[in-house]
């Protein structure tokens, strides 16, 4: 072999070598890109649905204060709706002694005394 051909073979070689180095570059290149491309689709549909949670936050926000606006507007009702329970629920166990009082204690003498103590007959 001659120092032509040894010096031609060398440089077959180092063809050879840079061809692959740059076939490697060119596929490396093609793969960061790709990754950036679907990193910014990514990043994309994070924000769009970060956005669609805040959306439904602040509807969240207005339904809660509405709420709060409506259990204050019926507390006042609720409270007077507990409070004619209570008076009801007074007026029966009244009524329980009184039918007890009348009935249960030989009912006519019971019935004088509550009628001559706690009501007045007049004529007119």
């Amino acid at each position: 072999m001659t120092e032509s051909e040894s010096i031609q073979a060398a440089l077959r070689e180092m063809a050879k070598s840079i061809g692959g180095l740059e076939s490697t570059v060119g596929t490396l290149t093609r793969q960061w890109r790709d990754q950036d491309e679907k990193a910014s689709v990514g990043r994309r549909d994070l924000h769009q649905k970060i956005d669609g949670v805040i959306a439904e936050v602040h509807g969240l926000k207005a339904s809660v204060t509405a709420a709060i606006s409506d259990i204050a507007f019926m507390k006042p009702i609720v409270d007077g709706v507990v409070e004619a329970r209570q008076q009801v629920t007074g007026a029966v166990k009244a009524g329980r002694w009184v039918y007890w009082l009348i009935f249960g204690s030989g009912g006519g003498a019971a019935a004088l005394w509550i009628a001559s103590h706690f009501f007045t007959v007049t004529l007119r």
